[in-house]
């Protein structure tokens, strides 16, 4: 059925279709949290990259690792709030959505502050473009969520 062209590809793939038929299959129709989950994972793995990224600008000194530490922990939050969100049951997908949503409000709030501080430190100077990028990733990944998160139905009178 699957051509396996890349298996990276397909893993994603089957992870996906399960939680989709997971979906289908559950008790009560829940709606398609499938881009939900994947703008999660998406925003995840950019504030693990740009965690990692500020720790291999300093050289990956003990010093400078929480920025490492802080991005794995953020990626690992989100991964935890997707797999929640696709799971096809009402109550986890209700508190992973709106905890995913807090989550990112406060990575948005978080990196402004650390932006705002950072300018005009000389000692911090390098590290205010990388919390602008984090901020402005964490709003767009805010706003990915919005768009797909999914509506709720109306109910018939």
């Amino acid at each position: 059925r699957l051509k396996l062209i890349r298996p990276k590809t397909a893993v994603v793939y089957t992870v996906v279709q399960e939680a989709v038929m997971a979906t289908e299959v559950a008790g009560t129709e829940q709606p398609n949290a499938v881009p939900c989950g994947i703008v999660l994972a998406l925003h995840g793995l950019f504030l693990a990259g740009c965690g990692c990224y500020g720790a291999y600008t300093h050289g990956w000194e003990k010093k400078v690792m929480h920025s490492a530490y802080a991005g794995l922990g953020s990626m690992v939050a989100l991964l935890v709030c997707a797999a929640m969100t696709v799971s096809g049951k009402r109550k986890p997908y209700m508190v992973g959505v709106h905890l995913a949503l807090l989550l990112q409000l406060l990575f948005v709030i978080v990196f402004a502050v650390q932006a705002y501080r950072s300018f005009g430190a000389p000692e911090k100077a390098d590290r205010f473009w990388l919390f602008i990028a984090m901020c402005l990733g964490s709003v767009a990944g805010l706003i990915g969520m919005r768009v797909f998160k999914p509506k709720p139905k109306p109910k018939d009178k």
